[in-house]
């Protein structure tokens, strides 16, 4: 397969994208272009590959002349789907694809009941992590718990729903520590919003960070906090889980086939700071024991399902599969 030709069409160059274009690089011929650096890429010689991969399933699906007959195959982020965007555009985009790749069933049942997609052409493959990057370095004790988010700071990933539940908490009596890892269009306002809040003190915002220092702080953090109220299978999920941390989230169903409430991690109402509030104090109460066995639990699952050495393998087989 290393005489094939693939072209890599994506957004910006995310997180998802620099892994998928590794992976492809080491089994493919490989160009990469993207909408962020190129703007226009009506100039692109289509005719010399075997194969087109595109992620998310919007632009950089838009931008590829529907006149080409070389498979192409979407690959979803799910917040394509998930989005408010129109229906008949993204719907236009889906029928350009041969297959569609996505890394949860909550987006594949939405693929084949909202929008009609043949399930012969979904595929589901968790995007997970790097299990020798996010590791439980050693079993955590959890005598003393400290809070950690490591989502950016956008509408959908509810950072401030967390906010207000330490709010709530902090009223109650409850202090608790936090450490908010990202950076985003909603950050420098919750801090200021945070100058009417008691809790200041207790909330530390490091920006973005590098895997390396996000593996860092979720081996010196015991509770993983994600009040995003839209998801697909999320990676800083699956690296909390993976660091055998407390994992803390909202019960949008992608999240529900991660997180089995009160055995591998704790659910809470989508978009309820109470609810949030009540599930950190159910939290607070247990002993130690109870919390490292869930832990260990996080971890297990982690191995088991969200491994990128492994789910690679399978996100290239089936890449050669649709050049086949």
């Amino acid at each position: 397969m290393r005489d094939s030709k693939v072209v890599y069409i994506g957004e910006t160059k995310g997180i998802h994208d620099l892994r998928f274009i590794k992976a492809i690089g080491e089994r493919f011929q490989l160009d990469s272009f993207f909408l962020s650096e190129n703007g226009d890429l009506e100039n692109i010689d289509y005719s010399q590959y075997d194969l087109i991969v595109a992620a998310p399933l919007t632009r950089p699906i838009s931008v590829i002349p529907i006149s080409i007959q070389i498979p192409i195959v979407g690959i979803s982020l799910a917040y394509d789907l998930n989005s408010e965007s129109p229906k008949s555009a993204l719907s236009a985009n889906l029928q350009k694809c041969s297959f569609i790749i996505c890394d949860c069933q909550y987006i594949c049942d939405k693929l084949i009941h909202e929008y009609g997609i043949n399930q012969k052409r979904v595929g589901v493959i968790a995007y997970g992590c790097d299990l020798d990057l996010f590791v439980a370095k050693s079993l955590k004790t959890f005598n003393e718990l400290n809070l950690l988010v490591t989502r950016n700071w956008f509408p959908t990933h509810s950072n401030r729903i967390i906010i207000d539940a330490l709010q709530r908490l902090h009223n109650e009596g409850m202090d608790l520590k936090c450490t908010f890892v990202g950076d985003g269009p909603e950050l420098q306002e919750s801090k200021k919003e945070l100058n009417k809040k008691s809790i200041k003190s207790n909330l530390s915002f490091l920006g973005s960070k590098s895997p390396i220092e996000i593996s860092h702080q979720m081996g010196i953090h015991e509770i993983y906090i994600s009040a995003s109220q839209s998801d697909g299978s999320s990676v800083s999920l699956m690296e909390a889980l993976a660091s055998g941390m407390i994992c803390v989230v909202s019960n949008f169903p992608s999240n529900l086939e991660w997180i089995k409430d009160r055995y591998s991690g704790f659910l809470f109402q989508n978009g309820s700071e109470e609810s949030l509030a009540n599930t950190l104090k159910e939290v607070l109460a247990l002993d130690p024991q109870a919390l490292a066995t869930i832990g260990e639990r996080a971890r297990k699952i982690a191995v088991e399902k969200a491994n990128w050495g492994n789910n690679k393998i399978e996100f290239l087989e089936f890449l050669e599969s649709v050049i086949e």
